[in-house]
């Protein structure tokens, strides 16, 4: 065997390192380091052009999106899509259909065909998994409602992603007339069915008892089939003439129903990671400047209108859902972005010459904007919220007035409001139910507020005292009657929300006892400084229920471990 140039090595360490600094940059900035991997594609392309051969990038980039569909379809979960289907399934159906509408009707203002616009509409119409789901877990909010439902509604998304693919790569240049098109889509979409059908059906029959089986042999065994399993679907799926992004999706969806599906990631995960930034340079090396520079008013100005249209038609349909308007304006600001599969899709369109190469560039430059906005906007959805609230207050008084006394405000009268010395719950989520259920069970009379209008209606049926409507909002506080409570607890997972409920309950009750939780240690001290009196860290309390029944376990003195776990606590607390 022949030595590998020097020069070889030089080349791929510059084309990794100048897009690793640029990650490492937005990371330490809390920006989703794929903004730094797709700026560094552009460093490249335009100022370090011909260093690397384009059919070794082309042929890593490719593996990097096989492996990223199959891991996709390892993470979609069936049964919390079943849980919410009512706001997931029909919620997430609405989303993408009026977004295809919308956008490719936003696309055709810009000056794109009628197929190029349909084509757009459905490129842009879903949202970014991997980003949202990176920064709600960052933000603590995956056990939130607006975080599982968020969620459940990208896993529908990327479930579109397969009639979606097959659409791309049915229509070329060659299917230009519409009843083609229209014929093509019907097929597309019965196909899809059968698809995920199959997928659904063997996933629960067939794939856990031959990988059982397999994982009983060996583990390096199972290893091995993972990879064989991918390249044996990979190879069928060319001779169904199936594209071979679907079959790996599919193929994903498959091993989530197995036992060994948490395994099988984190095995596939780091080969993933490794070939899935090799793609996002890729991409970020098709962007030319030269192009793009004299149309980034317009590119701007088409990505700011997706974003909004996009950010509006989710707003509506959660409202329509009856939803709180700050739920559904959250749920808004997690999904008003261009899912990365957006790429994967116009490259599909660009190679099938449906787009030239400036307007290939226009998109995927808007969809870039898109995702570096999202960090931004997600981190600061309270103050959005509280923002577009005080200026429809000011400006759209009739607005404000319907707002307050039709969408978020419950009109029924409970007997509880009569009451004194009870119990506020401000949130009725996990956490809030629990106490509640206590507290119901030890005669404490408790009023419950909460913006989740499904969760109010099930507790209402189950004869809980609880108010529809935003416990931020210092109204809603003065009708639960917060000046005779003596306590309140705030049981929503936002820092936000939380001091602003503090702040409002001392202001109408300063004796008050205030409970809150806390997911960061800094939370917690910021909140005894407010005057909180019990600052409750969930994960802290879980990791002392685990320590108190491992020394059970080892016979240790009650009074030792009581001993201990003080310590612990005023360790935790710097004390």
């Amino acid at each position: 065997m022949s030595d590998i140039p020097s020069s070889f090595f030089f080349n791929f360490s510059l084309y990794l390192l100048i897009p690793f600094v640029f990650a490492l940059f937005f990371r330490k900035s809390r920006i989703s380091p794929i903004i730094g991997y797709m700026l560094g594609g552009i460093v490249l392309s335009n100022f370090f052009d011909g260093l690397i051969s384009r059919d070794i990038i082309n042929n890593f980039a490719y593996f990097g999106i096989v492996f990223l569909m199959f891991t996709l379809g390892l993470e979609i979960q069936f049964d919390q899509m079943i849980a919410l289907r009512k706001f997931i399934v029909w919620g997430g159906f609405l989303q993408i259909t009026l977004s295809i509408i919308i956008i490719g009707v936003c696309s055709l203002l810009f000056g794109f065909t009628l197929i190029q616009s349909f084509l757009i509409g459905i490129a842009l119409s879903s949202s970014s998994t991997s980003l949202v789901a990176k920064i709600i877990q960052d933000r603590g909010e995956e056990g939130s409602f607006h975080g599982e439902l968020a969620m459940g509604i990208l896993m529908f998304q990327d479930l579109a992603f397969i009639p979606f693919v097959i659409i791309f790569n049915s229509i070329t240049t060659k299917t230009v007339s519409f009843t083609d098109i229209t014929l093509r889509v019907f097929i597309d979409m019965f196909t899809s069915g059968l698809i995920l059908w199959f997928a659904y059906y063997f996933g629960h029959r067939i794939a856990p008892f031959i990988f059982n089986k397999i994982a009983r042999a060996s583990r390096e065994l199972l290893n091995l089939f993972i990879i064989l399993t991918i390249f044996i679907i990979a190879y069928i799926s060319t001779l169904l003439h199936i594209p071979v992004l679907v079959s790996m999706f599919v193929a994903g969806i498959l091993v989530s129903q197995t036992m060994e599906h948490y395994h099988i990631f984190s095995q596939v995960r780091p080969l993933r990671d490794l070939l899935s930034i090799i793609f996002f340079i890729y991409i970020g090396t098709n962007i030319k400047i030269g192009l793009v520079g004299f149309l980034l008013p317009k590119i701007i100005a088409f990505a700011l209108l997706i974003m909004i249209m996009k950010a509006l038609v989710i707003l509506f349909i959660f409202l329509f859902m009856k939803f709180h308007s700050k739920l559904s304006l959250y749920l808004s600001l997690f999904l008003f972005q261009v899912d990365e599969d957006a790429f994967i899709l116009m490259s599909v369109a660009y190679v099938n010459k449906m787009f030239t190469q400036e307007e290939y560039l226009f998109i995927i430059t808007a969809v870039m904007l898109s995702l570096l906005c999202t960090p931004f906007l997600i981190g600061s959805k309270e103050k959005i919220y509280r923002f577009i609230r005080s200026f429809i207050n000011t400006y759209l008084p009739p607005l404000h007035t319907y707002i307050k006394h039709h969408i978020d405000r419950d009109q029924s009268h409970i007997e509880a409001l009569e009451i004194k010395n009870h119990v506020i719950l401000c949130g009725y989520g996990r956490i809030g139910s629990y106490v509640g259920r206590a507290l119901m069970l030890s005669n404490i009379p408790f009023i419950a507020i909460d913006y989740n209008f499904p969760t109010v209606e099930k507790a209402k049926r189950e004869g809980i005292n609880i108010l529809y409507g935003d416990p931020t909002d210092i109204d809603i506080l003065d009708y639960a009657e917060a000046e005779h409570a003596v306590a309140i607890v705030t049981a929503l997972p936002d820092r936000f929300s939380q001091e602003t409920i503090i702040l409002h309950a001392r202001k109408l009750n300063k004796n008050i006892l205030i409970i809150s939780r806390a997911h960061r240690k800094k939370d917690q001290k910021r909140m005894k400084d407010m005057g909180v009196k019990v600052v409750i860290q969930p994960e802290f309390e879980a990791s002392l229920s685990i320590i108190r029944k491992l020394m059970l376990l080892k016979r240790m003195p009650k009074d030792e471990i009581v001993k201990k776990l003080h310590y612990f606590k005023l360790e935790q607390e710097g004390i």
